[in-house]
């Protein structure tokens, strides 16, 4: 579904973070719909997440399905999209070019200092991912959300992830030598 219906609003982002409340709407409209796609459509699936943003768009949302979004999709949402933020409202792009946004009397971090905002919002959003995931596995049944656990079918949905967190886990260049010696002949 492409609908352009938000799961939050840019006023509830801004509420409920440290961005300013003067960022422009329209840079972080589209910053909110990528992360909706991108992190909370695979954690619900493609039934699920449809019946949400049907709800969400007629203004009918009630019940589990509310408390699904109040409780756990809403700070997911806002975590992430605050990662993404930090530099879709830094970097833009105009007639001349990508250009970074500089303020008067203000300093720029470095993009070290960026990436460790970043991780540390992904972090949090992701743990809110988590949560999300293990209150629909130990909830879902036919008779409560079933579109969690049905109505998937088709080859464009999206079936429920089973896992949230993306942050890979590398062992090393020791161990892939030790790993791959042992196994080739």
């Amino acid at each position: 579904m492409s609908q352009n219906v938000l799961l939050i609003s840019v006023q509830m982002l801004k509420d409920k973070t440290a961005a300013h409340t003067n960022i422009d709407e329209k840079l972080l409209f589209p910053t909110i719909k990528v992360c909706q796609d991108m992190y909370v459509h695979p954690i619900l699936g493609s039934a699920l997440f449809n019946k949400i943003i049907t709800d969400v768009d007629a203004g009918t949302i009630t019940g589990l399905y509310k408390d699904l979004l109040d409780d756990y999709i809403i700070d997911a949402l806002v975590w992430l999209v605050m990662s993404e933020a930090i530099f879709d409202t830094t970097n833009q792009l105009w007639n001349k070019g990508m250009v970074k946004k500089v303020g008067d009397s203000t300093e720029t971090l470095s993009i070290d200092e960026l990436e460790a905002m970043r991780n540390r919002y992904r972090i949090r959003g992701e743990w809110y991912l988590e949560r999300c995931k293990n209150y629909l596995q130990a909830t879902a049944t036919s008779a409560i959300l079933p579109e969690y656990l049905n109505g998937n079918d088709l080859i464009s949905d999206i079936s429920p992830e089973q896992r949230a967190f993306t942050m890979p886990v590398y062992l090393g260049e020791d161990y892939e030598e030790k790993c791959c010696k042992k196994y080739v002949p």
